[in-house]
């Protein structure tokens, strides 16, 4: 017996509408994986970021958790963290705030931190992290309270709790 013609091109036709079939659906997984992918990654950069930079200032505050040793004001126009310690005698200032853009911080004695003619400029800081705000308030003697966004327009809180001010063990 012997195929017409027509019942041949009806197979190729049919074997070449599922080949195609199969590769546009290849290709529509290729992109929803894709575009889950960057959502993904993006999430995890913008959780990333928020939890370093609060986790950094937490530790930070924590290690300089000594009376007096946590201060808040401004330095370079911009809110800023003063977290002072005792090392061999001499009191250093480690210096954290934000500046063009990002978590900066600098390490300098403490005269030199807190004196009106210093010769530190906001841009001598160790850049850190990404951020697009960055706040320090002390609400209480005992109590710092740290706002934060960042380029993703993520936004948080913290506060943390000095409790070395209150007489607290450390």
């Amino acid at each position: 017996m012997r195929k017409s013609r027509s019942g041949h091109t009806i197979d190729v036709v049919f074997v070449l509408a599922l080949a195609c079939a199969f590769a546009a659906s290849i290709l529509i997984v290729l992109m929803l994986g894709a575009n889950i992918y960057g959502h993904i990654q993006k999430t995890s950069d913008v959780q990333f970021n928020e939890r370093v930079t609060l986790s950094y200032i937490t530790a930070k505050v924590r290690s300089s958790d000594i009376a007096g040793g946590v201060e808040t004001g401004e330095f370079g126009g911009a809110s800023a963290l003063y977290l002072t310690e005792e090392i061999y005698g001499e009191e250093f200032c480690t210096i954290i705030y934000y500046h063009d853009g990002w978590l900066r911080e600098i390490f300098t004695d403490r005269e030199s931190a807190f004196a009106e003619d210093s010769w530190l400029a906001p841009d001598a800081g160790m850049p850190l992290l990404e951020v697009d705000y960055l706040s320090f308030h002390m609400i209480k003697p005992t109590l710092l309270s740290v706002e934060y966004s960042d380029k993703y327009g993520s936004s948080g809180q913290i506060f943390v709790n000095v409790r070395s001010e209150g007489g607290g063990d450390l």
